[in-house]
């Protein structure tokens, strides 16, 4: 393992560590990897490991078809869907995915709607390219789904109509995101899981005008 490689492995396992620790990654949930530049490979973390205990033994590489490069081991199921975003974004370093409650909640009640729109919160400007408050941000909700070639299609398709794609929603599972490097992922991963709390506290505390249903009322359509 060269120098280059094992300091990102550090650095990976140091953030996987730093998830786990705001209760965004429970548990054996959520998947990263990252991609040194000018390499045909990627590393990423093995299928079911708690992200507690994770450490620099349960990093894996594989190709950009996501196989295994001479290990046995398994990788995450969703191994596809960092192998396209490898692929549209070659500036792209680093992918982290996270199971927060917010993120949860708020894609499985934005289903529908196919987007959580945000906008004039301040701690925005932390995404990449974002410049003002006044911005808006539109992360698509996707179906969750175990059909990684048809998500990875359909996220594909997303992309070629809004090409400053800055990460998605699973509904009912999580959030993903990247960066040009880990400590930028990272960031982006603090921005998005700061701005769901906000949203969903200013839904909850009805602050802002919204013809749509609450979320309690939505809660309660899908109980009914």
């Amino acid at each position: 393992m060269s120098e280059s490689n094992a300091s990102w492995k550090i650095q990976l396992v140091e953030c996987i560590h730093f998830l786990h620790q705001q209760g965004w990654a429970p548990a054996t949930s959520s998947n990263y990897s990252f991609r040194i530049p000018g390499e045909s490979t990627l590393t990423i973390s093995s299928s079911g490991k708690d992200k507690g205990t994770f450490s620099v033994e349960d990093l894996m590489v594989v190709d950009l078809q996501g196989q295994p490069v001479n290990d046995s081991r398994k990788p995450s199921a969703e191994t596809l869907l960092h192998t396209l975003i490898y692929q549209r974004n070659p500036e792209v370093t680093c992918i982290l995915h996270t199971h927060s409650v917010y993120n949860t909640v708020l894609s499985q009640v934005y289903q529908e709607e196919g987007h959580l729109r945000l906008t004039g919160f301040e701690l925005m400007k932390g995404l990449s390219g974002v410049k003002t408050h006044e911005s808006t941000v539109d992360l698509p909700i996707f179906p969750n789904s175990q059909d990684m070639p048809q998500l990875s299609e359909d996220i594909a398709l997303y992309w070629d109509e809004h090409p400053a794609l800055k990460g998605f929603l699973l509904a009912g599972h999580g959030l993903y995101t990247w960066g040009k490097s880990i400590a930028e992922a990272k960031r982006h991963i603090e921005v998005f899981e700061f701005l769901f709390d906000c949203f969903y506290k200013i839904k909850t505390l009805g602050q802002v005008a919204d013809p749509r249903p609450s979320l309690s009322d939505n809660f309660q359509n899908r109980l009914s």
